[in-house]
């Protein structure tokens, strides 16, 4: 468990690192990214995130044996494939042409050392993963939905929000 530990805190600082290449950004006290990402880059910043969150369920469901983690992996395929085209449909009528999602390469390496484990090993980094990524979405949601440049992706950001803090909820009362 602490290798583990110690390889997320690593892909953790990665992550901060590769992202601050293209967008310098710092966290506040309150969780919330300043500056505010412009409409590209938040859409970039949460597309990668979507699919770190879609990839890595995926990855778990292939070897977990916990019903919990099952139908927690299941939710974060189901709920983040519809945040993901929720952001592009507010993007388009913004007037807006979004990517399609893309992982960064802290998060390709956050789902490469997840496939080197295997049944709880994985789970427990898996859902140590998990609540880091939330955090991050948490924060990238928030700001942009207090400041954002693009009001439609303000919108639908303020609703993606909620659905994050649910899934960090659910996160805690897995991790007991």
């Amino acid at each position: 468990m602490k290798r583990l530990m110690i390889a997320t805190a690593a892909l953790s600082l990665l992550a901060t690192a590769a992202s601050a290449q293209s967008f310098v950004y710092t966290w506040t006290p309150a969780g919330t990214l300043a500056p505010t990402p412009p409409a590209p880059e938040f859409l970039m910043f949460a597309g990668a995130g979507d699919l770190y969150e879609i990839e890595s369920s995926r990855a778990v469901l292939e070897t977990t044996s916990s019903p919990a983690i099952r139908r927690f992996a299941q939710m974060m395929i189901d709920h983040h494939t519809k945040t993901t085209a929720d952001a592009a449909t507010a993007a388009r009528s913004a007037g807006l042409t979004p990517m399609p999602p893309m992982l960064d390469a802290p998060k390709a390496a956050m789902i490469a050392a997840l496939r080197q484990y295997s049944g709880v090993e994985r789970d427990r980094l898996y859902l140590v993963q998990q609540q880091m990524a939330h955090k991050e979405a948490l924060g990238l949601q928030k700001s942009y939905a207090e400041t954002g440049d693009t009001p439609q992706l303000r919108n639908a950001a303020r609703a993606t929000v909620p659905i994050v803090e649910a899934h960090l909820a659910e996160l805690q009362r897995l991790m007991r």
